[in-house]
């Protein structure tokens, strides 16, 4: 069996869009965020919560990330097998919810995070992923609402207000999901990606000059970050504006070659010989 990548995000990333792809205009544009901010939403740091787990070698099968599904069934096996104790169960239940996560089933890691919570309530690894799958279920007051008692926890944490605001973005609360980027910008004011949020929020808004006005904030904070110019090609192509939308998408491939999803966005539209 092929091993997959150790780390999950891309597939995340990917299972977000195809997800948001099949429903309405708000979380199209939710997709856009999500995308950008899912690589960030698992590294925040939370020391007032639990911590990772330490792995002893009976449980190293469940804990690895090399073989997702060597993962599910090893930690499938550990909690069948009825010989451990119930804080030992909670940090099984978490390690297979990331390998759910990892083979794409946000609606199984869900189920065994909410498990590991039932067991230990600060389980920060496990409310944090639990966030992610309810976002890639399209559950986005759930997801809210775990980001909410992250920050009851970790105030400070500007990573978790972009995230929260993402959700919000996706449920339609645009006034509490401006809040949150604002806040974010507050405590970090270089997160490139609360401009990027903020321009989302706009954009739902059909407010596109406001829009705009982020991006380029955005690009003087950071005039390289590819995100940046990949969900403005993005709003662009949604507004109907084919050139700009061209445009941003070149500089993708300006700063990264390979990236393949640039060059089939300009085959799209017309572009037949991409830089």
């Amino acid at each position: 069996m092929t091993a997959r990548p150790k780390h999950r995000h891309p597939q995340v990333e990917n299972s977000i869009m195809r997800r948001a792809a099949n429903r309405g205009s708000a979380d199209r544009i939710f997709c856009g965020v999500a995308r950008i901010l899912a690589g960030a939403l698992l590294l925040a740091a939370v020391p007032a919560l639990s911590a990772e787990p330490e792995v002893e070698p009976e449980t190293q099968a469940c804990a690895q990330d090399d073989v997702a599904s060597f993962a599910i069934r090893a930690c499938t096996a550990l909690i069948t097998s009825a010989k451990f104790s119930t804080k030992d169960l909670g940090r099984i239940y978490t390690w297979r919810g990331k390998a759910w996560l990892t083979e794409d089933d946000p609606e199984a890691a869900a189920a065994d995070y909410t498990r590991a919570l039932e067991i230990d309530p600060l389980n920060v690894t496990a409310l944090r992923d639990r966030a992610l799958a309810y976002t890639m279920l399209g559950e986005h007051a759930k997801a809210v609402e775990d980001w909410s008692r992250l920050i009851t926890d970790q105030p400070a944490n500007d990573q978790y207000y972009r995230s929260r605001g993402s959700g919000r973005l996706a449920a339609g609360q645009h006034d509490e999901a401006l809040a949150d980027f604002d806040k974010s910008i507050e405590l970090s004011p270089s997160a490139v990606d609360a401009y990027i949020g903020r321009a989302s929020v706009f954009d739902a808004l059909k407010q596109r000059g406001l829009a705009e006005k982020e991006f380029k904030k955005a690009i003087a904070i950071s005039p390289q970050y590819l995100p940046l110019f990949w969900a403005r090609a993005e709003m662009s192509e949604r507004w109907g504006e084919q050139h700009l939308a061209i445009k941003d998408y070149t500089m993708v491939l300006k700063i990264n070659g390979v990236y393949a999803s640039a060059r089939k966005a300009l085959v799209r539209l017309g572009i037949q010989t991409p830089p």
